[in-house]
């Protein structure tokens, strides 16, 4: 009963916050000097693409509402812009999955991004204000304003202003990032980098409808909404068509934990350790996809290893220690013909290496070794302590960690159980789980 009184009452929340979202857009329109008729547009289109944001993998977003907020700041010039902008986020937050992050990023990002562009745009435009007769830069027909902003002298202004509308929101969204493990930085390329040509696009949409809205008037700002959803479309299914992969390749891995009820989700539970690590050492999200991706299918080349040694509860003999040795091999093989796991090949194919040259198939020493493979060495034999085997119980995560520590320099990477240690320490729960007991 409290369940369902919790639901309906965030449900009204959301219904409220969508309401005000575009109550507020309407008004903002209105109290910047537009006609009724172009307030409706405004509110419609701002509505609509406000409410087709996307919250992207990596805890960033899309907002597809940028195009109209740069747009507007370009015509209209003025701070009061803002209050578009809040309506905005209130909008996209109320229709996300997580309402309150959300709503509080859209909000920050879009005021500091339109508050951004518009003091470039009238630094870059000395006399705007002569030139907006009075403040109402939208009445561009036939004005001094109007005439400027379709001549050539225009495009970098209008290009500069729009510019720092994309380097202001990206930049509040890497300050206001939803996961710590990303460095602010890191999370910004990441974030602006994947949706750079969207972001461009965009920015330089906006411009153009500026431009456009001498001419057309309001039917600019409808005009422009297509291409948008457009390219909002194509990310989300990049994105989605992403996801399908990795989730075809983990279905691939547990091919393999499956044979031997020893191993069963030894995989991923060995790639989320991988991740992690990779991300607390400040490795770029690009490498960390790339080791992720390779501790998944780090172990395929088993399915080709006979059942009967890989549960052999006793000591392997030469020609059985032969056959193991030879799955890396075997793995990377199959690595580098999936073209989305192709530079994962060599994190594969040495991750039982070992810093003093002792490991296999290719005897590499320290730094030799491709630090992924030193990544994935380290948390699949983490994994293995912590698991039952044929050949022994599991051990406890302080005496697996004894372990590494102990091997630390000759058969693990020093710097990798280090921040192994640390990591248990902080999120045990997380990487142990029901292991812990």
């Amino acid at each position: 009963m409290v369940t369902v009184k919790r639901f309906r009452g965030r449900a009204v929340l959301r219904v409220l916050g969508l309401a005000a979202g575009l109550a507020l857009i309407a008004f903002a329109a209105d109290h910047l000097g537009f006609g009724r008729t172009e307030v409706a547009v405004i509110t419609v289109v701002g509505g609509l693409l406000s409410a087709l944001a996307i919250e992207l993998p990596w805890k960033g977003f899309l907002f597809p509402g940028d195009a109209l907020l740069v747009c507007l700041c370009l015509l209209t010039a003025s701070n009061r812009i803002v209050l578009l902008a809040l309506g905005a986020a209130l909008v996209s937050g109320s229709l996300a999955i997580s309402f309150g992050r959300t709503t509080l990023v859209a909000a920050f990002r879009n005021a500091i991004a339109s508050l951004a562009a518009v003091a470039i745009w009238r630094l870059l435009v000395p006399s705007l204000d002569i030139l907006l007769d009075g403040g109402r830069s939208f009445r561009l027909t036939g004005n001094t304003f109007g005439n400027w902003l379709v001549t050539a002298e225009a495009i970098p202004a209008l290009l500069l202003a729009s510019l720092a509308f994309v380097v202001g929101a990206t930049v509040t969204e890497s300050l206001l990032r939803g996961r710590r493990e990303y460095a602010f930085g890191e999370f910004w390329f990441l974030n602006a980098g994947r949706n750079l040509h969207h972001l461009i696009f965009t920015a330089v949409l906006g411009s153009i409808a500026a431009v456009a809205y001498r001419d057309t008037g309001a039917v600019a700002f409808v005009f422009f909404t297509f291409p948008v959803i457009l390219t909002r479309d194509a990310l989300k299914r990049s994105l989605e068509l992403r996801a399908s992969r990795f989730q075809a390749l983990k279905a691939l891995s547990s091919s393999v934990d499956a044979r031997d009820r020893y191993t069963y989700d030894h995989s991923n539970r060995v790639s989320r350790l991988a991740t992690m690590l990779a991300r607390e050492m400040g490795f770029p999200e690009s490498m960390v996809e790339l080791i992720e991706g390779g501790a998944l299918l780090h172990d395929i080349g088993k399915l080709s290893v006979d059942i009967d040694i890989l549960s052999k509860p006793g000591s392997l003999d030469a020609e059985e220690r032969a056959v193991i040795e030879q799955h890396p091999l075997d793995s990377a093989e199959v690595v580098s013909r999936v073209d989305l796991l192709k530079e994962s090949t060599e994190i594969v194919r040495h991750h039982h290496e070992r810093p003093d040259g002792r490991g296999y198939p290719g005897g590499l020493k320290g730094h030799e070794i491709p630090v992924g493979a030193r990544i994935l060495n380290v948390a699949d034999a983490f994994d293995a302590m912590i698991s039952d085997r044929p050949y022994r119980k599991r051990k406890s995560v302080e005496e697996a960690l004894d372990e590494l520590k102990r091997g630390a320099g000759d058969e693990f990477d020093p710097v990798v159980v280090e921040y192994l240690t640390r990591l248990v320490a902080e999120k045990r729960e997380e990487i142990v789980g029901s292991k812990d007991s």
